[in-house]
């Protein structure tokens, strides 16, 4: 049946393909408005659809609107290519095509597909930085293009989603990966990288391609980040961020906060020079007890992890780059996105993680399609649980809720994914209770719309599936542990 409200908007999205460059070019005060109309509407339609509290809601728009300032202040010295990519791929594959492949899903198993996938095809890499935490992945594995095809096909044509995240491992050394890229043009890549591979040529291709847009791993000063990846590091790193910039690729850097670098990551002083470097984004990890030989005395303590939340709030108000934190803003995306409510992990040998810093697994794509993995028995309850805690500034299931992961992975006898990931729940056990307990007693009652009443009294399971009042007070509270008999009920009994 012809869609009318479809076709208008695959008319209009095809139309900014050729407004958004020429605006670009003549009237840029002209695309700041276009922008900011686009800002309205997708807020009205975040509005729309929320479910949670005030407070959430508040949060969510801080991030929407941090994401279309990030495009005004930047989308002129981007390529063609990227602007295109970004008016043609954003806006009507991520938004508008795939919303009916989305519906069918949702008819399926009462709840939307993730919003992205994350892939690593490749463990390998030339560098050996402690603390990583995909060291102790077999490097002998790796998916072959044609997998990945699969899989992306499959997250196309059955989920409705056009954006992919791929890390390993480095990237780069994965020997495929452009031709990926240029196959799958009307999807978004993002990359993490340690940018050391990036030269002139590599970034005029990916500035003419216009849909792959990497995340660069720094410390944050030169002395951190050569004492991590090698003499010489940050200076290559930066060089290849000005590449990128010169290209007109849209990137952004990565940082893992540690108790080591903990006074760089706060302060900031370098955040003016990855805005000078080229960079429209930052993502904040934090250190976790897993990897390569887990070092406790990395892992940033309550205080700091709580200093590095006020520090990237901070920057969101005072400096001209998009910053994110994958832990502290739980509360901008209701909680934990893993599991398969927004993402999941896919490794080089072909386990679905929830995440990918919970290196446990079920289900292999090797044995399973992609959707199948997703709606495992094991990730259908740990949605239903979602979110773990009704505090959203602690969602993490595996460092700030961990009896939810543990009682998960007994119960579903998920597997390790490499050697010694069992330890996050066994040997390491009390020293990720410490740090639990140590972050829950430091949290402000009220830090000015952050504490919340958790999401809706209606909706959950992907916040889909209805359930009551009692039910809420049940199994979204941390004080509670999981039901001895049986455990949290299924999704399908949760919705009855």
């Amino acid at each position: 049946m012809f869609n009318i409200k479809k076709a208008a908007s695959f008319l209009l999205a095809k139309g900014l393909q050729t407004a958004v460059p020429m605006l670009s070019d003549h009237s840029p005060a002209t695309l700041v408005k276009f922008i900011d109309m686009l800002s309205k509407h997708g807020i009205e339609r975040m509005k729309a659809y929320h479910k949670g509290t005030e407070a959430e809601l508040a949060r969510r728009i801080e991030g929407a609107r941090g994401f279309f300032e990030m495009v005004k202040r930047n989308l002129p010295r981007y390529s063609k290519a990227t602007q295109r990519n970004l008016a043609y791929n954003f806006y009507y594959n991520a938004i508008t095509s795939g919303e009916d492949i989305r519906q069918e899903y949702f008819k399926r198993h009462g709840e939307y597909p993730p919003f992205f996938i994350t892939i690593s095809p490749s463990m390998a890499c030339n560098l050996r930085c402690f603390g990583c935490y995909a060291w102790k992945y077999p490097k002998e594995k790796s998916l072959t293009k044609e997998k990945v095809n699969e899989i992306i096909k499959e997250a196309k044509e059955k989920m409705g989603i056009y954006f992919f995240t791929i890390t390993g491992g480095e990237p780069t050394f994965w020997p495929p990966l452009e031709e990926i890229v240029k196959e799958h043009s009307d999807c978004f890549f993002h990359i993490y990288t340690h940018g050391m591979n990036i030269d002139e040529a590599t970034a005029k291709r990916w500035a003419e391609y216009g849909n792959i847009h990497p995340s660069i791993s720094i410390e944050g000063s030169k002395e951190l980040t050569d004492a991590r990846r090698g003499k010489g590091a940050y200076e290559k790193i930066t060089n290849s961020m000005q590449r990128l910039r010169d290209a007109g690729v849209l990137f952004g850097f990565s940082i893992t906060h540690t108790s080591k670098n903990h006074d760089v990551v706060c302060s900031g002083e370098y955040m003016d020079e990855m805005v000078e470097n080229g960079a429209s984004f930052g993502w904040f990890f934090q250190y976790q007890p897993i990897g390569k030989e887990p070092d406790l005395e990395l892992c940033p303590s309550a205080e700091q992890r709580w200093a590095r939340r006020e520090a990237v709030l901070r920057f969101r108000r005072e400096k001209p780059i998009l910053t994110y934190d994958f832990w502290n803003d739980g509360d901008s995306c209701e909680g934990c996105i893993a599991w398969g409510r927004k993402y999941v992990h896919v490794t080089a040998q072909g386990l679905v993680e929830p995440c990918v810093f919970v290196h446990f697994a079920v289900d292999s794509i090797h044995e399973k399609s992609l959707e199948d993995c997703i709606n495992s028995d094991c990730f259908k309850e740990a949605r239903c649980l979602q979110p773990w805690t009704k505090d959203l500034r602690s969602p993490c299931p595996q460092i700030d809720q961990p009896h939810h992961l543990r009682n998960l992975v007994k119960k579903y006898d998920m597997k390790p994914t490499h050697e010694g990931a069992e330890r996050i729940v066994t040997d390491l056990a009390p020293f990720v209770d410490k740090l639990t307990a140590d972050y829950q007693a430091i949290l402000p009652e009220d830090d000015g719309a952050i504490k919340t009443e958790m999401s809706s009294s209606e909706e959950r399971a992907g916040f889909a599936a209805k359930v009551n009042s009692e039910d809420i007070a049940e199994i979204a509270d941390v004080d509670v542990p999981n039901r001895e008999e049986g455990g949290v009920r299924k999704p399908e009994e949760v919705s009855k």
